[in-house]
């Protein structure tokens, strides 16, 4: 990746650049943000500028021998680390296929990955990844001047793990770089963020956005790209896989519809076999897709209780249906119930995320929100 090509977070950029010309690059630094910000391509044209024998003054030259395999993502000095599947394995195992993921898109995210790799519920950064770094990093680098670790996602390592990398972030070997890119820094364990230096990435603005849009996808409308990226929250990641059609957004909303309807009729005693049926179904459907369900009725149900207080404000995503009215569905969204039914949707998200049995989590989560909404 080069410099120029990576959208928004200039001010990172500017430091990352002034780091590599002064010679004082942190040996571990972490890059934190929203998912579609950024942290990995920027991460990807740092290392190659990093390594680049003949550097310009803002980006790398592309050509010498260092950057030719950093742009396969072949450099023998580069090593990633990333969660995978099954205790027998380890990053080293998949990598051909990340690899393969990033060159087609370096703003993939966790879910894509997931998704991916059918990844469920033992998915993480194991601790024969950490053994394999013990290894690596006594080893002098081949052709690069540093060794560069980058650890994707090092918020799936558990404490063991975290443990033995906290040694080698504390006492750094020579000409060593640990990059860290996350999109949850949160859950990290407090004393490798302490030894980290933090770029905290920003959600990129939607002129640049839309400017690269337009030159990637003359064909589209100035205003379905805006309304995609509005709809999107300046993730560029949602918003390229919308634009390729990997995102059903219409989908969802009519599955939020009639589950809505489900939940809300839960008193009347002769839906609850429909309601069942329904759990049971989406309980079948991939764990992203749940995820991302939730996530997207948890945005909708937060915009509908907006509108009780600014009715003339911009709400995405906006649902098309005959049967269904976003003004009179936030009538049912007060005060007294929003916090309950969000913290109910972010708690479920969270029990999901940790592989909760999904057809008991939607059931519970549905009777609990039909209760709700009919106080």
């Amino acid at each position: 990746m080069y410099f120029q090509h990576i959208l928004g977070n200039n001010s990172i950029k500017t430091v990352l650049i002034k780091e590599v010309s002064s010679n004082k690059i942190p040996h571990a630094q972490l890059f934190n943000g929203a998912k579609g910000a950024g942290q990995l391509p920027m991460a990807l044209a740092f290392v190659m500028y990093v390594f680049c024998r003949d550097k310009k003054k803002d980006d790398s030259c592309g050509k010498c021998a260092n950057c030719i395999k950093m742009l396969k993502l072949i450099h023998p000095d580069l090593h990633f680390f990333f969660p995978t599947k099954g205790a027998k394995y380890s990053s080293k195992d998949y990598f051909l296929e990340l690899q393969k993921m990033v060159k087609q898109n370096p703003y993939l995210d966790r879910d894509d990955w997931y998704k991916n790799q059918k990844i469920s519920s033992n998915g993480g950064i194991k601790v024969r990844d950490a053994k394999i770094i013990n290894k690596i990093i006594n080893l002098k680098a081949y052709e690069g001047t540093y060794k560069v670790f980058i650890i994707w996602l090092p918020e799936t390592m558990n404490l063991i793990t975290s443990n033995k990398l906290l040694k080698h972030i504390e006492e750094p070997s020579q000409n060593t770089l640990f990059i860290f890119i996350s999109e949850n820094s949160e859950t990290l364990l407090p004393t490798i963020i302490s030894r980290l230096q933090t770029k905290t990435f920003k959600q990129i603005e939607t002129v640049e956005i839309l400017t690269t849009l337009k030159q990637k996808y003359p064909e589209l409308e100035s205003g379905f790209v805006e309304k995609i990226i509005n709809e999107n929250q300046n993730n560029y990641n949602n918003i390229l896989k919308k634009i390729d059609g990997q995102i059903n957004e219409e989908k969802i909303h009519n599955d939020f519809i009639n589950w809505i309807r489900l939940c809300f009729l839960a008193k009347n005693k002769k839906s609850i076999p429909d309601l069942i049926l329904w759990c049971e179904n989406v309980s079948k459907t991939d764990k992203n897709l749940q995820l991302e369900f939730l996530k997207v009725s948890t945005t909708i149900i937060r915009h509908a209780f907006l509108l009780n207080y600014s009715p003339s404000i911009n709400l995405y995503p906006k649902i098309q249906h005959p049967n269904f009215n976003m003004k009179n569905f936030a009538n049912y969204l007060t005060k007294n119930n929003i916090y309950k039914i969000c913290t109910l949707l972010d708690n479920s998200y969270d029990y999901l995320s940790r592989h909760a049995n999904s057809k008991i989590l939607f059931l519970d989560l549905s009777f609990a929100l039909g209760k709700l909404l009919n106080k």
